[in-house]
């Protein structure tokens, strides 16, 4: 088992590194540049990176998450090259989500040996819990590595848990994403060359979806879903903030606004410490929830 996780995380952080520079290398040619400050976007670098990684693996994994993976890796692609419309991203979020959803429940989805929930409703809450997540981290990608600050503390925590359940899909999954997620932050910190763009943050965001709901079963169909709900907390909390929001103001919940948590802490106290106030944040959700799984929660 240490073998195999040794392997997926040197092979996450080695291969996102090495696509990174090979980016910037043919930054001419490089048909993704995000709208507005025209910088380049790499976050197909973090996507191959992961997916090299996770390939020591990638026999166990059911068929259907691997084409919801393809789904929202093309959605975010097109969205990085010609702008979807919300509702035209949305569909595809939701097929992406659909098909992981019936992924999840064949009997051994991530090599656990147990069924995850059939019932219908369980069936909702696992579509809506993936289609949230992807949004949730595309939308806290707002500041120069922000996302990976805030989530690489939420992969740490799943792959120690995985790795204590000898799950070791889950586990070299998790240190999959971590390694190349640090792989990736050199190049997208403060005032980095690289974004992750919707190809890497929607991607992650599936991810963390997923290996949420895998790695917290206690087996027999039970989800532990308060330590899932503390590892994702920032930033579910900067979504359901971002909604009632615009709510409240009667705008559509779908248009993009600079008035997300991070954007106002960047505004008082500057975007370097914004970043690390949520990332600190992370990390204490992320303990907190880790403890809660050992005592049962």
């Amino acid at each position: 088992m240490n073998g195999t996780l040794f392997i997926a995380a040197g092979l996450g952080w080695g291969v996102t590194t090495l696509g990174a520079f090979a980016i910037l290398y043919v930054v001419k040619q490089w048909p993704f540049h995000a709208r507005g400050d025209g910088r380049i976007i790499g976050g197909l670098a973090l996507v191959i990176g992961i997916l090299i990684g996770g390939g020591v693996i990638i026999p166990s994994i059911d068929p259907f998450l691997l084409l919801g993976s393809g789904m929202i890796i093309l959605i975010g692609l097109i969205d990085d090259r010609v702008d979807l419309t919300p509702w035209q991203k949305l569909l595809g979020q939701g097929i992406a989500a659909a098909l992981a959803t019936a992924g999840l429940s064949s009997i051994e989805a991530l090599s656990l040996g147990v069924p995850l929930p059939l019932g219908n409703v369980q069936w909702i809450v696992n579509f809506l819990w993936i289609l949230t997540l992807i949004n949730a981290a595309n939308l806290i990608d707002g500041l120069d590595g922000l996302l990976i600050t805030v989530l690489a503390p939420s992969f740490g925590t799943l792959a120690i848990v995985a790795t204590l359940e000898k799950n070791v899909t889950g586990g070299a999954l998790s240190l999959a994403a971590l390694s190349a997620l640090l792989g990736f932050y050199p190049f997208n910190r403060h005032h980095g060359r690289l974004l992750l763009g919707d190809t890497g943050a929607e991607f992650i965001g599936y991810l963390l979806a997923l290996l949420t709901l895998t790695i917290f079963q206690r087996g027999q169909g039970e989800w532990a879903i308060i330590p899932a709900l503390l590892i994702a907390t920032v930033p579910l909390s900067d979504t359901a903030f971002a909604v009632l929001r615009r709510l409240v103001h009667h705008r559509s919940i779908f248009r993009r606004d600079r008035e997300h948590i991070h954007h106002r802490l960047a505004i008082r106290i500057g975007a370097r410490k914004a970043v690390t106030t949520l990332g600190i944040m992370s990390l204490f959700t992320s303990i907190f929830a880790f403890f809660l799984w050992q005592y049962g929660a």
